[in-house]
């Protein structure tokens, strides 16, 4: 086994190391408004993280010292997003949105994204996407020398595709769902496209 104390290394290492090691990443392609208008931008550093009421978490780093990204200062000035599951389908309109574009730039318009207006929240959601979880932020945290800002977000509208979902037992049919993922570095990319089950273990039932 090769050691490596994290202390020894820099940032950009520290990233290299970890991005290739937590993977798959879930993508989530998130909207927020602010007073230029709105903005989308997809993070893989998102997943689920409480239920009773459910929430979910986004995490970035500042654009420069000192530079919020454009996520974050949006969320500054209303605390409301919408986060969105990527699929196939959709993944280079995703990326689009990924580019460094100045603040008040429309990356939904850039990327041609559809919108609608969301339910309980005010950002728009995109109905191209076939999930989509609007939130009000719920917790935020500053993490790190950077620092990340690490944002916990209430779910508090859930809409899905009406052919992924079935509406008496909420069984997603997540195959068909086509999800993206992210693995290592910037630009490498994962599908949904290999699945397989095993049964979880019974306390007391275990062979000697």
């Amino acid at each position: 086994m090769i050691e490596l104390d994290p202390a020894a290394l820099d940032a950009t290492q520290q990233y290299k190391l970890l991005s290739a090691s937590v993977v798959p990443r879930p993508i989530g392609l998130v909207t927020t408004l602010g007073p230029q208008g709105p903005n989308a931008a997809p993070f893989s550093f998102f997943n689920m993280v409480a239920v009773d009421p459910p929430m979910v978490m986004i995490s970035c780093a500042p654009r420069a010292p000192g530079v919020e990204k454009d996520t974050i200062r949006n969320l500054g000035a209303l605390p409301e997003f919408v986060v969105h599951i990527v699929d196939e389908p959709n993944k280079e309109k995703m990326n689009l949105c990924s580019g460094e574009w100045p603040y008040g730039v429309n990356e939904l318009e850039k990327a041609g994204f559809s919108t609608a207006p969301s339910r309980r929240v005010r950002p728009p959601r995109i109905v191209d996407c076939p999930i989509q979880l609007e939130c009000r932020v719920a917790h935020r945290l500053q993490l790190g020398r950077r620092p990340y800002n690490m944002v916990v977000g209430e779910v508090v509208t859930m809409h899905y595709r009406d052919s992924l979902i079935d509406r008496a037992s909420l069984h997603i049919d997540v195959p068909a769902l086509r999800a993206m993922g992210r693995l290592e570095g910037r630009d490498t990319y994962a599908r949904l496209t290999d699945r397989f089950q095993m049964a979880r273990p019974v306390a007391g039932t275990e062979q000697a």
